[in-house]
C-alpha cells in the first residue's frame, strides 16, 4: 500500500477559504470554512529523494479548481502544492525473522540458581 503526502502552500490557501452552511442530522445549522482543490497526477513522476530502502517520488500536484470559463479561456493554473508518494524498494525481498521455539526443557548448568 502506498500513501500520498500532500503539502500545501498556506499563504496561497488563505485566499481560497470559502464558507458554507448546512443542517446536520440534529437539525442544527453548522458553518464550516473549507478549501477545495484538485489533486492531479503528473504525466511523468519525478524522484526527489532516495534513502535507505525507499524513494520519495513527486506523483501529483495540487491546484486551484478552475471554472469552465477559466478552462475555456486557457487561464493559467494556480499551483498550491505537491503530492509525494513513498516507494519502498524490494518490499517483497525483505528478510523475515523466524523466531526460535523454546520448549523450556533445556537445562542450563551455568545458571547460578
Amino acid at each position: 500500500m502506498s500513501k500520498i503526502t500532500v503539502t500545501l502552500d498556506a499563504t496561497k490557501l488563505r485566499n481560497l477559504v470559502s464558507k458554507r452552511e448546512f443542517q446536520n442530522k440534529k437539525g442544527e445549522t453548522v458553518q464550516v470554512q473549507e478549501v477545495k482543490f484538485e489533486l492531479v497526477p503528473l504525466k511523468e513522476n519525478k524522484t526527489i529523494h532516495t534513502g535507505n530502502g525507499y524513494s520519495l517520488v513527486k506523483t501529483h500536484f495540487a491546484s486551484v479548481i478552475q471554472t469552465k470559463e477559466e478552462r475555456e479561456a486557457k487561464a493559467e493554473t494556480i499551483f498550491i502544492g505537491d503530492g509525494i508518494t513513498t516507494v519502498w524498494d524490494n518490499i517483497n525481498e525483505m528478510p523475515v525473522h523466524e523466531a526460535k521455539i523454546i520448549d523450556g526443557k533445556e537445562e542450563h548448568d551455568d545458571l547460578p540458581f
